[in-house]
């Protein structure tokens, strides 16, 4: 199997190209193809979900939950490691089945395990020449080894996304050479007898409308959709439901005839191998000030003097968005004071966690839990009429007249056009 990963590839964008001829290869994949919407997770953030991917469980267990870390010998940040994450990915599961495998440009994948021909750091910052780079070493290499498994990965498909905001005219040269590689990878499981399959960790609102920048730190996310893309070549069955990012491991295991194949078998080797087969091409500074220019990044502010773990506050921050949308709360609300006692300015952090006090405290206040409800809401920092009034609607409730009175006066001050507020204290 050859496994190509377009990092933010959406049909909207991709039908649209093989109407108007941009991308024949794909359109004639198409013709033979299994496809099918898929859906990515929460953050929409590539190494979260591309290693959810490649290991069929949430960032809570696989622990990869931020682009960089803080290194654990200089103590700055540098992009996320493999040794970071904590269970095995589909290289690992297939070398321990005896299956030859080559990875090329995944996410975290330095310092190299056994099957990682290319690293994320093996790659130059431009994304036109890590797309030809990545191109020419696989191509060549899956041509003379013939491996189970190939695993292509291309982030250009992002990126020219964010650096355009989102330009369908601007990004149609580079989708025609996407389009020409993908029809040299299709030529190439032809020739080794291969199923090819191609899929993106969640789609792109191209052409879109946004208010937001495409490469601000806090907004470039939202040019993510929840929809991306699963390919499967060839294959006759049409399927239209969605599939989801963490049933791609196992889909891939079936196709390489590996049921159960979720871990490795005991006394698999993963150990690391001592460097990079091709040589660096970037350094990890290169890489961190790529990844702030794409907006994933708030700060590379070196670790804090007061940690000395590897974990930088969007992890935390990160890890808790995904507790919280699992519904627990007070895991998550752990995570973001963790990241705010790293980053006591960090204002994702400090939105999230006054998000979520907010609407607990709300959600006590209507289940008459007053207590649990002032607790709660008087540690919101950000103010707003709203939860002035809803403070003292818990006040009322705990028979704090003069506290209840208070909190109405400053919901007032707020926003005054509230007339049966206002009844209250007249």
């Amino acid at each position: 199997m050859i496994f190509i990963g377009l990092d933010g590839a959406d049909w909207r964008l991709l039908d649209r190209f093989v109407a108007d001829a941009t991308m024949p290869q794909l359109g004639a994949i198409l013709e033979h193809a299994e496809r099918r919407v898929l859906l990515t997770q929460h953050p929409p953030l590539s190494p979260l979900v591309w290693t959810t991917m490649m290991t069929g469980v949430s960032p809570l267990r696989h622990r990869i939950l931020d682009f960089t870390r803080y290194s654990p010998a200089t103590r700055a940040q540098e992009p996320i490691t493999s040794d970071e994450r904590a269970v095995p990915a589909i290289w690992n599961m297939a070398a321990s089945h005896g299956k030859r495998v080559g990875v090329f440009g995944m996410w975290a994948t330095y310092p190299p395990e056994p099957g990682i021909v290319l690293t994320d750091r093996d790659l130059p910052r431009d994304y036109v020449a890590a797309t030809e780079l990545i191109h020419s070493k696989a191509r060549a290499w899956i041509r003379a080894n013939e491996p189970d498994l190939a695993i292509v990965y291309f982030q250009g498909t992002d990126e020219i996304g964010h650096f355009t905001s989102g330009d369908v005219e601007k990004s149609r040269a580079y989708f025609h050479r996407i389009d020409e590689i993908l029809g040299d990878y299709r030529a190439l499981a032809e020739e080794l007898h291969a199923q090819l399959v191609i899929a993106s960790d969640h789609g792109f609102d191209w052409g879109g409308k946004h208010d937001e920048s495409s490469t601000a730190t806090a907004t470039a996310a939202k040019w993510h959709r929840n929809e991306g893309i699963f390919v499967r070549w060839p294959h006759a069955k049409a399927i239209k439901e969605p599939m989801r990012v963490d049933q791609i491991c196992s889909t891939l295991l079936e196709i390489l005839d590996m049921h159960g194949g979720a871990a490795p078998a005991s006394g698999a080797d993963l150990s690391r191998e001592s460097g990079g087969r091709s040589g660096r091409r970037s350094t990890g500074d290169e890489q961190v000030a790529k990844l702030k220019a794409l907006g994933y990044l708030s700060s590379t502010a070196p670790a804090p003097k007061t940690t000395t773990g590897t974990r930088t506050p969007q992890s935390f921050n990160n890890e808790g968005l995904i507790l919280r949308e699992t519904g627990r709360d007070d895991a998550a609300e752990r995570a973001f004071m963790q990241a705010l006692t790293l980053d006591p300015n960090y204002a994702s952090a400090k939105q999230n966690l006054d998000d979520l006090l907010a609407k607990r405290g709300i959600e006590k206040l209507r289940a008459r839990d007053c207590k649990g409800a002032v607790a709660d809401l008087r540690r919101v920092a950000k103010e707003s009429a709203l939860l002035w009034a809803s403070i003292a609607a818990a006040e009322g409730c705990l028979g704090n007249d003069r506290a209840a009175e208070d909190a109405v006066r400053r919901s007032l001050a707020l926003n005054p056009n509230q007339p049966e507020l206002r009844r209250l204290v007249d």
